[in-house]
């Protein structure tokens, strides 16, 4: 029998690294504080190699915004200003992808943060009923590694408990090291809280049943500010998304009836109709998901 060939192609890291690994290293000063950004996103990859990635898909933007437009461009002019234009282009969409990948942890970050937060609650209670329980800290976070949580608070929590099982760190340094990486103030906060009152041996129910009661809380008023943004956004969408377009369509075709001086109003009427009530709408559609509570 034929022995079937297994070749694995290398990951877009992995390649980027064998190619701008050596560049990585020299310029990975610069870029030291994009390393909190990676961790915070939850991003398994190490500065070195992000920094390869950014510097493949500059590459790769560069390339493909050079010589795509470049047969067109020559067809159009000479072959100088065309190959300058391609090049001018190239190196835009390679400075914009460049700078895409460098917000892209930020960005992801950010959204880590808000569903580590809108999470909090629960999880906080989850753990005051362990703690009255008498479970100890370790025991707790243990539980919830495994519990049916949101699954990025999960992975923050397991990241805790994979920390003391598969490097050997113990409950506090790896509580700790969390404290310091996550995206979340709050989070960060709660756990620095939990490790300073286990260590000075305080009430550690007591403590963990007054953040639920604060999370309880800043949740109650985090929802309230959103249904009020909610209320004003349904006002702008009548206003924006009904009453003028309305109004404008109306307009024009009273126009129409009485000349409309030149303008040509069936373009008009399109504009409206296809171009102008579609983008009101998305835009509004994009700011309800940003305003609105999300789901727990």
């Amino acid at each position: 029998m034929k022995k079937r060939l297994n070749i694995k192609m290398p990951s877009i890291s992995a390649l980027a690294y064998r190619l701008f690994g050596r560049w990585a290293e020299l310029i990975i000063v610069y870029f030291e504080d994009l390393e909190v950004d990676i961790k915070r996103a939850g991003m398994k990859i190490s500065l070195p190699r992000y920094i390869s990635r950014m510097l493949l898909i500059s590459l790769i933007g560069f390339i493909a915004a050079f010589f795509i437009p470049l047969p067109i461009l020559i067809t159009r002019t000479i072959p100088f200003y065309a190959i300058t234009a391609s090049a001018g282009l190239g190196v835009l969409v390679a400075g914009v992808a460049f700078w895409v990948m460098y917000i892209l942890p930020s960005i992801l970050a950010s959204g880590r943060k808000g569903r580590i937060e809108r999470a909090l609650n629960f999880v906080v209670n989850y753990m005051a009923i362990l703690s009255a329980a008498g479970v100890v800290p370790e025991r707790v976070f243990r539980s919830l590694a495994t519990s049916d949580i949101d699954p990025v608070i999960r992975e923050e929590i397991a990241d805790v408990v994979r920390r003391m099982e598969i490097t050997g760190e113990d409950f506090y340094s790896a509580l700790r090291r969390k404290a310091d990486e996550t995206a979340s103030k709050q989070f960060s906060d709660l756990l620095k809280g939990i490790l300073m009152v286990t260590r000075t041996g305080g009430d550690l129910k007591r403590y963990i049943y007054m953040q639920g009661k604060y999370f309880m809380r800043a949740r109650r008023v985090a929802l309230k500010k959103g249904l009020e943004q909610l209320g004003v956004l349904a006002e702008v969408y009548v206003t924006a998304g009904i009453v003028m377009p309305l109004v404008v369509v109306i307009m024009l075709s009273t126009m129409s009836l009485i000349g409309g001086g030149g303008i040509n109003l069936i373009l008009w009427l399109y504009f409206t109709t296809f171009l102008l009530i579609p983008l009101i709408s998305i835009i509004l559609i994009i700011l309800i998901d940003v305003t609105a509570p999300k789901e727990e």
